[in-house]
């Protein structure tokens, strides 16, 4: 299996404060655990993934030669060609 992630993986709050900044935007209201499971019966998919994450990394892709362009976070997000969020 490989797992299509840059090599420099973030924790979910890092990653929130990241785009909160590169948005202008000045607060985010997280979402209640409880809506969460709800949710994920819905999509049919395990709310630990969304309430504890996954470190996800691919040594496949790095041994196979894999460059990255943003290996990371702050590399994608200050690339004026990355997509933004509206």
């Amino acid at each position: 299996m490989v797992v299509a992630a840059a090599p420099t993986p973030v924790r979910n709050a890092e990653l929130m404060a990241t785009l909160r900044r590169s948005t202008g935007r000045r607060a985010g209201m997280p979402t209640p655990a409880p809506l969460l499971r709800l949710g994920a019966i819905g999509l049919r998919t395990d709310p630990a993934l969304a309430l504890t994450g996954r470190h996800a990394t691919s040594p496949v892709l790095a041994e196979a030669g894999m460059c990255w362009q943003h290996p990371t976070l702050a590399g994608a997000v200050a690339d004026p060609f990355t997509p933004r969020l509206e």
